[in-house]
Parts: structure tokens; sequence; C-alpha cells
């Protein structure tokens, strides 16, 4: 291939590059790799604003786009088609971003708004000891992933009651461990 300058690769050279990959030669496809890498990178990095984001960000665009190429038809260019893949795949990665900083934020606004303050661990992290590894992981994939009961059920094997009715379980066993905690004296008032 020639060319692994920016402008000086045509289109038709892509596509021909692209119809190589198509037909297993995978060594075709680290041209396309080598074209579009930079541009990808500073684009998911402008998007992300974290460069090991991004970097990781481009090489799973990549791998998709690889697994999906059969799809790509050039209908648009191959260079929009990839740009879709990294926009989405780049959208994902800021929604869990900013639903695992509403997680935070939530359980900071919690703490700052209660009347009571443990003397020494966070009253999250205390809670969080009373529950089992799959306690946990349901209660992460619920609360900061955000999947629903169908979802959870398909990742950890089990039905969707099931999960729901692990997760109404966890929930009541948090708030009975702090109203324990409450009870108990481990929390003390403010300015005193």
């Amino acid at each position: 291939m020639e060319g692994d300058k920016l402008g000086t690769i045509s289109d038709e050279q892509i596509e021909n590059t692209v119809e190589l990959v198509k037909a297993g030669n995978l060594e075709a496809y680290t041209f396309i790799i080598r074209r579009f890498e930079k541009p990808l990178y500073i684009y998911c990095y402008h998007l992300l604003e974290n460069r090991e984001e991004a970097q990781d960000a481009v090489q799973e665009i990549f791998i998709k786009a690889y697994q999906e190429i059969h799809r790509y038809t050039p209908t648009v260019s191959f260079s929009a088609w990839l740009y879709k893949i990294a926009y989405h795949h780049s959208l994902n990665l800021m929604k869990k971003h900013k639903q695992r900083l509403k997680v935070a934020m939530y359980f900071k606004q919690q703490e700052e708004s209660k009347e009571y303050t443990f003397r020494e661990e966070s009253n999250l992290e205390k809670l969080l000891a009373y529950l089992s590894p799959e306690e946990k992981h349901i209660l992460l994939l619920k609360a900061v992933e955000q999947y629903n009961f169908t979802e959870i059920g398909q990742i950890t094997g089990c039905k969707p009651a099931t999960v729901r009715k692990k997760y109404q379980r966890l929930r009541m066993k948090l708030i009975e461990q702090g109203n324990k905690r409450k009870e108990g004296g481990l929390f003390v008032q403010p300015n005193g």
C-alpha cells in the first residue's frame, strides 16, 4: 500500500483494502489501523479527555470494526463508517463514566446530608462489608451500571425474578445494618 500520510491515501485505496480484509487478509487490516489510528485517538481523546481511556477506546473500536467489517457497504465512506463506530463507542464510555459519577455524587450527598456521621470508616464502606461478593456484584450492576433485572440475570446466569428477589434482600440487609449501626452508637453527632 502506498502513502501512509493522511492526505495521500485515496478513498479507492481504502475501499480496496477493506475488500482484502473482507476476503480474509488480516495484514491488510494493519494498513487500515495505521491510516486511522492517530485521527481516531485524537477524536476519542477530545471526547473522553483522558489519554489512557482514549488509547483503550481506539483499540476497542478497531476490534469492533474488524468484527463487523463484513457489514460495511460502500454507501458511505469507510472513514464515516469507522467514525460512527467510534462515536457510539465513545458515547457509551461517557455514559458509563457519567453514571459512575452520579452514583458517587449521590453517595457523597447522602453522607453529607445525614444527621449523623461515623467515627471511623464511611457509612458506605461499613455497610458494603456486610454484603457477599454476589450481592456486591448485583448491587454494582444495578446501581452503577444500571442494568435491568433481565440483563443482570443474563450476566449472572440467574432468572430475572431471582435477581430481583436477591436485590430486594440485599437492600433490606443494608437498611437493617444501617439501623443497627445507628442504634449501636457507631454514629456521633456532628459538632459534638
